[in-house]
């Protein structure tokens, strides 16, 4: 019984922390196996560097016990909130600001939300963490704009959390959603943190989709590079950018970088961290992924390599299509869910493209999801790829990607 998390059996989000972390690799590994396997070969599984205390976002939910506020987890499948002073997978920073926050919360009388009376204004509060330069954010998310005492309480935060770089305050009112809103009011700071990875700064607002294992993203993101084989003369798509990150990484190595995402405020992110790192050649722009590659395909565009990290629904089959249009030469698939990578490998075979290798990462220890970097090919592509590789079973391998 892995007991690192005094919370785990009443939180029952870390689902497999009744395992020793090499049984949870091995689980997860097979899950890979039989999912992805079956249209591929699948390396052995990339560890997590850190265990506990990876994650560089933590939202926490806040409650009344009695005349107390007190800082908890939410459970989505009872919309309930367990009460809990800190979190194991989370910082020590998250843990520290989260439990300060709750004697602020309890000292300024801010009252929690309820989400079944619809009274109360404290949402949650999300901490986010640039772990390379040690900045920090609050997100403190509201019922409504109205926020008593905004200033003396910012300074007093302030105070309390010298940790803290920047604290922002947003308003969430769609009663059924807990976590971070729309509009932003930033309390103290710039009201954005900047990280580094893989040697390039990423600015990070309130919103930004951002991975939330910086270590074990650095050696995903250099795995993906290192797939796509880029030369510099290539015309790359990166697909649901984000705030750009692994487009920007691509971008030395590439010719041009075409980047889509549907959300604005990660675009405007995106243009920035292109901007403070020097690029100029990747253009970003604000659309869905779908129309955006059916509309290069009817413009004739060529793309040579293709990297695709869509949400965990996987890609619609319209997309597919017309990013097959475009005939990259190799596509690289990024997936926090194998199932519905393999489900979009098979779209893709029906297409022309033939799944080659599939290297999981296990970015999320404890819990029983895993991120998985596959890399297809042409099936009518000249180049023939010599990779080495080792099997759990078989030991050590040559084999050609063609």
């Amino acid at each position: 019984m892995n007991d690192f998390c005094i919370y785990a059996k009443k939180c029952s989000s870390c689902h497999l922390c009744n395992l020793s972390y090499e049984e949870q690799l091995r689980y997860k590994e097979n899950i890979c196996r039989k999912t992805v396997g079956k249209l591929c070969r699948v390396e052995p599984i990339t560890a997590s560097p850190k265990t506990e205390g990876y994650r560089n976002k933590a939202q926490f939910v806040y409650k009344r016990d009695g005349k107390r506020i007190v800082s908890g987890l939410y459970k989505s499948a009872t919309r309930s909130v367990m009460a809990a002073e800190s979190c194991s997978v989370c910082s020590e920073n998250a843990n520290e600001i989260t439990a300060a926050l709750a004697k602020l919360f309890q000292s300024f009388k801010v009252m929690p939300y309820d989400p079944y009376t619809g009274k109360g204004w404290l949402k949650s509060v999300v901490i986010r963490e640039a772990v390379a330069t040690g900045e920090v954010m609050a997100v403190i998310n509201g019922a409504d704009s109205i926020f008593p005492a905004k200033r003396t309480f910012a300074a007093a935060l302030q105070k309390a959390c010298a940790q803290l770089t920047t604290a922002v305050c947003t308003v969430n009112r769609d009663k059924t959603k807990l976590f971070t809103g729309k509009q932003s009011d930033i309390l103290f700071g710039g009201g954005r943190i900047t990280d580094v990875l893989c040697g390039e700064r990423f600015i990070l607002s309130p919103s930004s989709f951002y991975q939330i294992n910086h270590d074990q993203t650095e050696q995903l993101y250099t795995k993906a590079i290192e797939l796509a084989q880029l030369s510099g003369r290539e015309t790359v798509l990166d697909a649901y950018c984000g705030v750009g990150a692994i487009g920007i990484v691509a971008s030395r190595r590439a010719k041009t970088v075409c980047a889509v995402e549907l959300n604005p405020a990660a675009i405007a992110d995106a243009k920035r961290n292109a901007k403070q790192n020097g690029i100029e050649n990747i253009r970003f722009t604000a659309a869905d992924s779908k129309e955006y590659a059916k509309k290069l395909a009817e413009n004739n565009v060529h793309i040579d390599a293709a990297f695709i990290d869509p949400p965990r629904a996987g890609c619609s089959a319209s997309f597919l299509n017309s990013l097959a249009k475009l005939s990259p030469d190799r596509i690289v698939y990024i997936s926090c869910n194998p199932e519905t990578q393999a489900r979009d490998i098979r779209i893709l075979g029906r297409l022309g493209y033939q799944a080659q290798v599939c290297y999981p990462f296990d970015m999320f220890p404890h819990t029983n999801h895993t991120e998985t970097v596959v890399l297809l090919s042409r099936k009518n592509i000249d180049d023939h790829l010599e990779f080495t590789w080792t099997d759990r079973e078989f030991g050590t391998k040559k084999g050609t990607l063609s």
